[in-house]
């Protein structure tokens, strides 16, 4: 074997090594009940994991997201606002950034009552739960999004 295809070799175990680390680190976080800051509620706490973890398990929820329908979701990230300029409707998200912060995933969430005067500034770090839900967009049926419903801020964590 050459010392090109040697290399080669080598940068693929490698890879596939950290690939299989953090899912091992994701499984046995979730197996483990996630930490002792978690509430009894939250189904899956990734408030606690490492951003890689942390986007790499909202990287799922995305592609999977019939998987974590009905599940209550802990996770850390960005409070931010978007305005629909045509219908003037605000939306609110949790942006999850990677590790770099280069990459970022949207969370859309609805608060429950009682939770506006705990959200943080725009674009500063919070922690928010809620239930995933998988929804349909009211003009095309074939269209969906993921919300967290009935969120709950958590004040002081960061």
């Amino acid at each position: 074997m050459t010392n090109k295809r040697k290399t080669k070799l080598i940068v693929i175990i490698i890879t596939l090594l950290a690939f299989v680390a953090v899912c091992i680190g994701i499984t046995l976080h979730i197996v483990s009940g996630n930490g002792s800051k978690t509430d009894r509620n939250v189904d899956l706490d990734l408030s606690t994991m490492s951003a890689t973890a942390i986007y790499s398990e909202v990287s799922n929820m995305m592609t999977n997201p019939k998987k974590y329908v009905g599940k209550t979701v802990k996770v850390k990230g960005y409070y931010i606002v978007s305005v629909d300029p045509s219908t003037g409707e605000r939306y609110t998200y949790c942006l999850i950034p990677d590790a770099t912060e280069c990459c970022q995933q949207g969370l859309l969430f609805k608060l429950k009552k009682g939770e506006a005067s705990k959200l943080p500034a725009e674009e500063k770090r919070f922690v928010i739960s809620g239930k995933f839900t998988l929804k349909t967009l009211p003009d095309d049926k074939n269209a969906t999004y993921v919300e967290l419903e009935n969120a709950k801020v958590y004040k002081g964590e960061k």
